[in-house]
């Protein structure tokens, strides 16, 4: 092999390496900008009320990190798509319904949790909130 010819990375290397490298830093922003969110500025008294790290607030840090989990699933769906020969390959040697039952029971999880039906906070009972001041339970107006 002659030393002053470069290796050219084929376009089979490339993908999966750059791929990889972005799953990583995708994780490792949705793992930081969580723990910030959950540490450094907390939800309640403390957390939506004049904390910020470099210049963003909590929701602003929550928009990021929803992004950045996007990103996150987009590139673990790309990483299946290119290993998916090898997946499948591994996963199903003697039988292919345990990969199949992990599939769809993931599948199944994610689209409970995507199609869950959501309520107001309202409706459990409660009565609304009045001109920005809510009764406690038990209070009566006269």
């Amino acid at each position: 092999m002659n030393p002053t010819t470069t290796h050219q990375p084929s376009r089979r290397t490339v993908l999966p390496r750059l791929l990889n490298f972005l799953l990583w830093l995708s994780f490792c922003a949705m793992a930081g900008t969580g723990l910030l969110l959950a540490f450094r500025l907390p939800p309640g008294s403390r957390g939506g009320r004049g904390l910020s790290a470099l210049g963003l607030d909590r929701h602003e840090w929550g928009d990021l990190h929803t992004w950045v989990g996007y990103l996150f699933i987009l590139t673990i769906l790309l990483h299946l798509a290119l290993h998916w020969r090898w997946l499948w390959h591994v996963a199903s040697r003697k039988r292919a319904w345990p990969m199949v039952a992990g599939i769809s029971v993931g599948l199944v999880l994610m689209l409970l949790l995507v199609f869950q039906p959501v309520k107001s906070r309202d409706e459990g009972g409660q009565e609304p909130q009045q001109g920005g001041r809510g009764l406690k339970h038990g209070d009566s107006r006269r």
